[in-house]
């Protein structure tokens, strides 16, 4: 292949000829545009100035009828007052107009500017021209060029229109002799810088397409990259979407060599639900993308982290030890507990992780179901935590499952059973009130306790539904006893996550007509840890009512007192663990039980305690001031019917 040098580069013949024939098809183009705009232009500006000047001789006319009175009389009988021909003096000047003349309507010379008088119009002759222009009403312009001393020709214009008196009728024509030479220098300076930008501007007119087609190329395949990416990302955290998460983990299981296993973690993210409750989805949505970048921070480079929805993600970790997942598990932990902080919003999170170290042959489908087990096992266990897979959690779940579907049908076919334990006087030990208790049965006949199935009666949304049967089949119990007993029932955290709560609490008080004050409602301090907005609001809407509300089995968590001087409730009710370690460290649990007591009473609520199982706890609790007591001494919880046959109280205790 021939070549040529240019500036010490070589290259090939057929590319020089190339942009050789480019160059002069360029040169070529911008000569034919060049005298193609320079006609152009010129009959532009010859149309420019003409219509300007038919614009400026029509205005000269006006000017004239408007401001010489007895215009259309001078043109009549050919007659020049003397403040006339002053106007007309003074209008030789005006608008740049060189010369004039003024024909009556039969086309006749009436005046001409250059002899400065009238003329007899009996004398002069017809004008061909005038007549023309009268006859039509239409103006006659031509434009004249003289060369001059400049660079540039004089040009001029010839402007024959008609004239108008005051109602609008034509009284005669008006020739005028403009010069239009500064106006038409101006046009020619423009034409002369557009000559010269016109070789610049073909040249970019023919580079222009060919940039454009790169552009589009580029932005094609950046659309492409785009899409691509789309595909397999997943677009709010940067990890693997769900889809190419499986796709590539199936890809790594398969490829794993007999000697070599894979980690699987399945994480998620902590009350995930109340932090975009509380803080609402733009600030869920950054937290989401702030742990997705925790965990590709900290895996290695072979690595996998997809996004499975919602808070879910999974990390894969080819050709790996239990110690690696454990030290690498065990850093995400650590950095998902540091404070985030989002737009001047600060929060405390924490993830939870289940984890498999799968043997060689194992399909990820079966990895990832026992990291899930896994991680479901450290939530149940108190969240922030990683669990390794065992395989009692297979067992767990069928257990699980069991429930689930007992409860299910138990819910359907009304089998759930409702319990109530006494509450009592100290006084006299009269019944002023029962506690509602669930109790569920499988269909074997297996007692489930609700330490069981209220946990996944939570998770599954089954909650909402059975809290509202066991309030109705309470209450129904309740109508049937004395005005001043009063029934108490257990409040879950799900329930308050709907916002129909309190209406449909009130139906059924409505509905049955059940007094308001004799219900209690319980609750734990597990509820008033979450969403704290919205659970404030439902226990104020409850107290509004009439309803009771008393803070359940306090004591157990570590921040109660700060929620009792928060909250306002009527009852307080001390947990039996307290009676439990009075039966070892008597004189201990005697003083932290009567601190207790008076906080609760200073703060204007009454106080319940519950386990009383024996007369030792009551001969202590005589001098405490407790209001209520509740435990096995005084009864276990009964059937419905039984409640009818215990010793009533005759007045509620202040």
């Amino acid at each position: 292949m021939e070549s040529r040098r240019f500036s010490g580069i070589w290259f090939p013949r057929s590319i020089v000829s190339g942009v050789t024939l480019s160059l002069l098809l360029v040169c070529v183009m911008t000569g034919v545009i060049t005298y193609g705009v320079h006609r152009l232009i010129n009959t532009a500006i010859t149309t420019a100035i003409k219509s300007e000047a038919i614009q400026e001789a029509n205005k000269w006319a006006k000017y004239i009828n408007a401001t010489s009175p007895d215009l259309s009389k001078m043109l009549d009988d050919g007659t020049l007052t003397p403040e006339q021909s002053e106007i007309v003096q003074a209008a030789i000047d005006y608008n740049n107009v060189y010369s004039f003349m003024i024909f009556d309507l039969q086309g006749r010379l009436i005046f001409e500017s250059d002899e400065g008088v009238l003329v007899d119009p009996r004398n002069q002759a017809f004008s061909e021209e005038a007549q023309g222009v009268i006859q039509s009403g239409e103006p006659n312009v031509s434009l004249i060029e003289r060369q001059s001393y400049s660079t540039l020709p004089d040009v001029f214009i010839n402007a024959l229109v008609p004239v108008y008196g005051t109602n609008d009728k034509m009284i005669g024509a008006i020739h005028l002799f403009m010069d239009k030479s500064d106006q038409a220098a101006l046009f020619h300076q423009f034409l002369n810088w557009l000559g010269n930008l016109l070789p610049i501007l073909c040249a970019l007119l023919y580079s222009i397409p060919s940039l454009a087609f790169v552009l589009k190329r580029e932005q094609s395949n950046a659309k492409t990259r785009h899409v691509n990416h789309l595909s397999r990302f997943d677009h709010l955290t940067g990890a693997l979407n769900r889809h190419t998460m499986s796709a590539e983990a199936k890809k790594r299981f398969a490829l794993c060599p007999a000697n070599e296993h894979i980690g699987v973690m399945f994480l998620d993210i902590d009350k995930f639900k109340t932090i975009n409750d509380e803080n609402g989805h733009e600030f869920g949505d950054a937290c989401l993308h702030n742990v997705a970048s925790i965990l590709m921070g900290n895996v290695r480079a072979t690595d996998l982290v997809g996004r499975m929805g919602g808070d879910e993600f999974v990390v894969a970790m080819p050709d790996t030890t239990h110690e690696e997942l454990e030290r690498i598990g065990k850093r995400m932990l650590s950095d998902a507990r540091k404070p985030f902080e989002y737009k001047g919003r600060t929060i405390r999170s924490s993830i939870s992780i289940g984890y498999r170290l799968s043997p060689n042959g194992e399909t990820p489908q079966t990895a990832l179901h026992c990291a899930d087990l896994a991680l479901y096992h450290a939530k149940a266990n108190g969240r922030d935590a990683m669990v390794e897979y065992f395989p009692e959690l297979d067992v767990a779940l069928n257990r699980r499952r069991e429930i689930e579907a007992t409860m299910r049908e138990a819910l359907v076919n009304k089998r759930f059973e409702t319990v109530f334990q006494p509450i009592t006087n100290p006084k006299d030990n009269s019944v002023i009130g029962f506690e509602a208790l669930l109790r569920l049965t499988s269909e074997s006949g297996e007692q489930i306790p609700p330490t069981e199935f209220i946990p996944i009666a939570e998770e599954t949304g089954l909650i909402h539904e059975l809290g509202l049967q066991t309030l109705r089949n309470a209450i129904k119990t309740a109508l049937n006893w004395p005005s001043h007993v009063f029934l108490s029932v257990n409040m879950s955290p799900r329930q308050f996550d709907r916002d129909d709560l309190i209406e449909k609490i009130s139906a059924i008080l409505t509905e049955l007509n059940f007094p308001a004050h004799r219900l209690e409602l319980e609750v734990t301090e597990s509820l008033l840890m979450e969403n704290e907005l919205r659970v404030s609001e439902h226990l104020a809407d409850l107290r509004h009512l009439g309803i009771s509300i008393a803070m359940d089995d306090f004591g157990t968590g570590y921040s109660s007192l700060g929620y009792l001087w928060k909250y306002e409730f009527n009852k307080l009710k001390i947990d039996k663990v307290f009676l439990e370690g009075y039966d070892f460290d008597g004189e201990r649990y005697r003083e932290i039980i009567e601190t207790i007591v008076v906080l609760g009473h200073k703060m204007g609520m009454q106080v319940t305690i519950e386990g009383v199982e024996d007369e030792r706890h009551t001969d202590m609790l005589q001098s405490l001031g407790c209001d209520q007591y509740q435990g096995f001494l005084f009864g276990k919880p009964m059937a419905a019917v039984e409640t009818l046959d215990v010793p009533w109280g005759h007045a509620k205790t202040a």
